[in-house]
């Protein structure tokens, strides 16, 4: 499509380059700004405040919510549109576009209160925008549209089965300020959820007009929330947003802009650093190890579990659990951690991570639980292999793992092949590495041996990662299939079990138990993230669950 010549003209003065926009439609993109509301131009970018440069490590998929699962993205979404809830500096929900939510006594209906608020061509934020794009990411459906279901909304099990017509989900405007969410079974971290991007409202007028081209473009993309896209194309090295001066608490977010650089060599990243081209920049492993003392270092332990998925649907040697428990104890996890990445990330024997969430009986799950498995163990691991080679009426056997072409995580493979291949005789691990989407891409397609890969939680609750090994979710990459555990995961969502959190405590400790029995995956390390942060920026919030990084309310000087 050819770019209307006078805002491509505008775009460039803004920005000192012009964005051609792709697809077929040839009408022209719908305005992005309205009378009182900033449209990222010159004013804004002047205003008092300074902008924060902000590193990444690998270019976006989406900034459309319904096409992407991935963390980065979910943050840079989260820096321009806010939801229902947002969450506080301690991971807390509080109020974000709903003032107020009132309850039903038996937790079956929610009603939000919306609070006066725009988007940023001017149009008011109304609850229909909400209905719209919860109704929209079910209709694609979304990556994440089994959030939907997760949160007990009303026919979201039947609308993803096909049973049901997304006009009758359990969520409508009783007027333009008044939304109502009805529950199949109650959510008692609702809340949570509401932070979380595929929740968040979309312009039913202004998505509409652009089609398929909303959120390739600058202009075809609508905020709500602190900051406004000014630049940004899909895989850009690097965009750019300013504050957004219609946002309902803009007198609250002293930055003017923010810039993120995608740069994925970490030297290189670290030089843009010390050019005082970065205000926040993320380190690997080396430099993490070389720059620890220094007074701008932080590490911050985040909600990531890195795991192997071996490809159980592919048959062969990875449909066999001894093969699968053999490679899970043939490596040194803390090896890993404390030789290679040297961010103070902790080694995984387990498929729930430490500080996600805390039980009826006061304690993290992780201490609730206690299982641990898939440790590092030469010595069981070479008899599970024996006994696995023996099952499989062989005396070799040659896989593939594949990864994301990061320098960190190309590190962590190549150490797992070394020890697996000494520790393990007769198998041979060939290395395979890919840009984060196609790798992400081949295991959704099941088109992989072994994929190693992370998962971050979306909320404040174990399900978030039990979810990921039942019947159909996008992300059981290995499409492993258990009667008893699908028996399991569905009682965890009954109503019976959501109003007896003891119970329910108890059920997710049997559902890890067959996880662990079956080596469905083979956990590696609970990420922590090493950044530089200049001396004269706060106010950052990092967050385990949901966005990784808000700068909603950072300050420099």
């Amino acid at each position: 499509m050819k770019l209307n010549k006078l805002l491509a003209l505008l775009l460039a003065l803004v920005m000192v380059f012009s964005f051609a926009a792709c697809g077929g439609n040839d009408s022209p993109a719908p305005s992005n700004s309205g009378d009182g509301v900033s449209d990222g131009g010159n004013e804004s970018q002047n205003s008092e405040g300074r902008v924060l440069n902000v590193h990444i490590t690998a270019a976006l998929e989406s900034i459309d919510p319904a096409f992407t699962s991935a963390g980065d993205d979910f943050e840079v979404i989260g820096q321009m549109v806010e939801g229902l809830f947002r969450a506080d500096a301690s991971g807390a929900a509080v109020p974000g576009i709903a003032e107020s939510c009132d309850k039903s006594g038996d937790g079956m209906t929610w009603t939000f209160h919306l609070r006066e608020s725009y988007w940023s061509n001017g149009a008011k934020v109304t609850a229909d925008d909400f209905v719209y794009a919860w109704q929209r990411c079910l209709t694609i459906p979304a990556q994440y549209a089994s959030l939907f279901e997760t949160a007990g909304i009303k026919n979201a099990s039947k609308i993803l089965a096909g049973e049901a017509d997304v006009s009758e989900l359990g969520v409508y405007a009783a007027d333009e300020s008044t939304l109502v969410v009805e529950f199949d079974v109650p959510c008692a971290f609702f809340d949570t959820l509401m932070f979380f991007p595929v929740f968040y409202p979309v312009n039913r007028e202004f998505a509409e007009k652009c089609g398929d081209l909303y959120g390739s473009a600058p202009e075809y993309y609508l905020s709500n929330g602190p900051f406004e896209l000014v630049s940004y194309s899909p895989a850009a090295t690097s965009f750019s947003m300013v504050k957004n001066e219609g946002y309902y608490a803009a007198d609250d977010v002293e930055l003017a802009g923010l810039n993120y650089k995608v740069i994925l060599d970490s030297q290189q990243a670290y030089m843009a650093y010390q050019r005082g081209e970065l205000d926040v920049c993320i380190l690997s492993s080396e430099l993490a190890d070389l720059l620890r003392s220094d007074p701008e270092f932080m590490s911050v332990k985040s909600g990531y579990l890195w795991y192997m998925s071996p490809n159980v649907s592919a048959g062969g040697a990875m449909a066999n659990v001894n093969v699968r428990k053999a490679i899970g104890m043939a490596f040194d996890k803390n090896a890993i951690c404390d030789n290679i990445l040297k961010n103070g990330s902790i080694p995984a024997n387990f498929c729930v991570p430490v500080d996600l969430a805390t039980g009826p009986d006061g304690k993290d799950y992780r201490e609730s639980s206690g299982l641990n498995y898939c440790e590092y163990n030469v010595e069981e691991a070479q008899k599970c292999w024996a006994e696995g080679l023996k099952e499989l009426g062989v005396d070799s056997v040659e896989l593939t793992l594949i990864f994301d072409d990061e320098e960190s995580i190309k590190l962590v493979a190549e150490f797992i092949k070394a020890q697996v291949e000494e520790n393990l005789p007769g198998l041979t691990l060939n290395l395979q590495s890919y840009p984060k989407k196609e790798r992400s891409d081949r295991m959704k397609q099941h088109n992989y041996d072994i994929g190693l890969c992370r998962w971050g939680p979306d909320y404040a609750d174990p399900l978030t990662y039990f979810d990921l090994w039942t019947d159909g979710y996008t992300h059981n990459y290995g499409s492993w299939h258990s009667d008893e555990y699908m028996a399991i995961l569905n009682d965890i969502k009954s109503i019976e079990y959501a109003v007896d959190p003891e119970a329910r405590w108890e059920l997710f400790k049997k559902a890890e138990q067959i996880i662990a029995d079956e080596a469905v995956i083979l956990p590696v390390y609970q990420n922590c993230n090493a950044e530089l942060v200049k001396s004269d920026v706060s106010g950052i919030e990092f967050h385990s669950v949901g966005l990784n990084r808000v700068f909603r309310n950072v300050k420099i000087g």
